[in-house]
């Protein structure tokens, strides 16, 4: 058993290793690797957008699941073990992704995408992120001024990451590039049922000020230098 290690930015790669082998177990990411009709597909699950509707197209087409039902980690590794792979960075799965016929990436504005997985893991329904917050201003400005500090939270630092820690640095690897919103294109791939469901409710939420905007950029400026970015 691992010993228990405090994430901070200064980790050499195998600590960070280690770290996320014991931390990030507990949370979705990474490689979905599978053959359909003779045919290997590789998707990259890239928080906040619409994987978990992309998880069920998937789990359709593997093992004839509910459209209704939704999909994780543990009911994969029930029905089609080894296809749902973990991994902390797009680094430690590029190998198993360019050995793929088909290389689908979900991708989303890195602004929307940050302020997505802001509310996502802070404002949980059940309150599971509750201890996180760093005094009793449960703001979005508060979250992005330390976002250091909330950054070292595992659940935070997953869906809150860019296009490019999960993606790669350029689109040119992957055959098909899709928006969030067009992931009805790999139900129609895996000649499933293209209906979009909505597993998990949206957060209702006010619009960002340009000086909010301005912030989030600097801290997901490798997406904009990487064409992941509608600007």
């Amino acid at each position: 058993m691992l010993a228990l290690i405090t994430y901070n930015k200064a980790m050499s790669d195998s600590e960070v290793a280690k770290f996320y082998e014991v931390e990030l177990v507990k949370y979705n990411m990474s490689l979905i690797k599978f053959l359909h009709n003779n045919v290997l597909y590789g998707i990259v699950r890239n928080q906040k957008c619409s994987t978990t509707t992309m998880m069920s197209y998937v789990a359709q087409a593997l093992w004839n699941a509910d459209p209704q039902e939704m999909q994780s980690w543990g009911s994969f590794e029930s029905n089609a073990p080894g296809v749902y792979i973990k991994r902390p960075y797009f680094k430690n799965y590029e190998r198993e992704l360019l050995e793929c016929d088909i290389r689908i990436a979900l991708w989303r504005d890195p602004v929307d995408k940050f302020v997505a997985g802001f509310y996502h893991t802070m404002f949980h329904p059940g309150g599971a992120n509750d201890n996180l917050w760093l005094g009793s201003d449960r703001s979005l400005d508060s979250f992005i001024d330390r976002f250091d500090y909330y950054s070292q939270n595992p659940n935070v630092q997953d869906h809150c990451q860019t296009n490019t820690a999960r993606l790669g640095d350029t689109k040119h690897i992957y055959t098909h590039v899709f928006h969030y919103k067009e992931v009805r294109k790999i139900a129609d791939m895996l000649g499933v049922s293209s209906e979009r469901l909505h597993h998990r409710k949206s957060v209702e939420r006010p619009p960002l000020t340009l000086d909010q905007i301005d912030l989030i950029e600097n801290i997901i400026e490798e997406d904009i230098f990487n064409g992941w970015s509608q600007y």
